[in-house]
């Protein structure tokens, strides 16, 4: 009779949940990398498909196609981040649920980290242009001096100062630059001009355009009406752009966070099911 002796393994410790920082920063480099890679070729087809010369597609379609376009860019992005960091967890003695949910973890901190990138990175486009724009704005207003009235202003002031029928033109340099600065005041706030600066306009505009003062309260006061509106049409647009550009992000990083995690679950579960074929071919 022949004894046969079965000697056990070290029970291995079910340690579960086990969490690696550094494939959850690895993937969410990986999804930034490919989206960021993914949204410059977009963009670079796009501009082919739009001319100043020639035309092209129109803004609307232009736009459209560019907000689905980076809604897919950043999912594929953050599938690839999913992927990689739930493909590279490796095996634990753990549940199905246990392991879903650790790779699905690493995954949604993979996610945050691309987006936590994107932000770094778009706010420091931000302060560059800002800084830029600053030092140009400071150095186009020190070259320029008083000589001319310049900016969106320009047309208001001249018709402000247009001629009474039959009058002489007139080309007073200190009072129109007065008054752009005073319609600039105006549009800042909201289109409203303040008491004393529409009384001096008034002033301004009958003095220097040769016409009575009633005639120049008039032209002041339609201005005043035309740019009010102006500014209360350009604000709503500008609240409507952004509401909808904003809840658009939102539902595009909350869908790329369930993608991240479902390429993560995804892949452990490849993972297992080739694990038995990787044991059966070393024997």
């Amino acid at each position: 009779m022949t004894d046969t002796v079965v000697i056990a393994e070290p029970a291995v410790q079910n340690v579960g949940y086990r969490f690696s920082w550094g494939l959850a920063i690895g993937g969410g480099v990986i999804a930034t990398a490919v989206t960021f890679f993914l949204l410059t070729l977009g963009s670079g087809f796009g501009l082919l498909l739009v001319s100043p010369v020639h035309g092209g597609v129109s803004a609307p379609t232009f736009f459209t196609g560019g907000a689905i376009y980076f809604f897919v860019a950043q999912a594929f992005g953050f599938a690839v981040g999913g992927h990689f960091a739930g493909r590279l967890l490796g095996p634990l003695i753990e549940t199905q649920m246990q392991e879903d949910i650790r790779a699905g973890a690493h995954a949604l901190v993979a996610w945050a980290v691309a987006v936590l990138a994107t932000l770094t990175v778009v706010a420091f486009a931000g302060l560059t242009v800002a800084s830029t724009g600053a030092k140009t704005a400071a150095l186009y207003g020190s070259t320029t001096s008083q000589t001319n009235v310049v900016g969106p202003t320009a047309y208001l002031v001249d018709k402000l100062y247009r001629p009474a029928s039959g009058g002489a033109s007139v080309d007073a340099v200190a009072p129109r630059a007065e008054a752009a600065r005073i319609l600039q005041a105006g549009i800042a706030n909201g289109g409203k001009l303040a008491t004393d600066d529409h009384a001096r306009l008034v002033g301004l505009v009958s003095r220097e355009a040769g016409v009575s003062h009633d005639a120049a309260e008039q032209r002041v006061d339609a201005m005043q009406s035309d740019i009010s509106a102006k500014t209360r049409r350009a604000a709503e647009t500008a609240r409507k752009i952004a509401s909808y550009t904003s809840l658009w992000i939102a539902f595009s990083l909350l869908f790329g966070a369930i993608v991240a995690m479902g390429a993560a679950v995804s892949a452990r579960i490849e993972d297992d099911r080739q694990a038995p074929t990787a044991v059966r071919a070393g024997f």
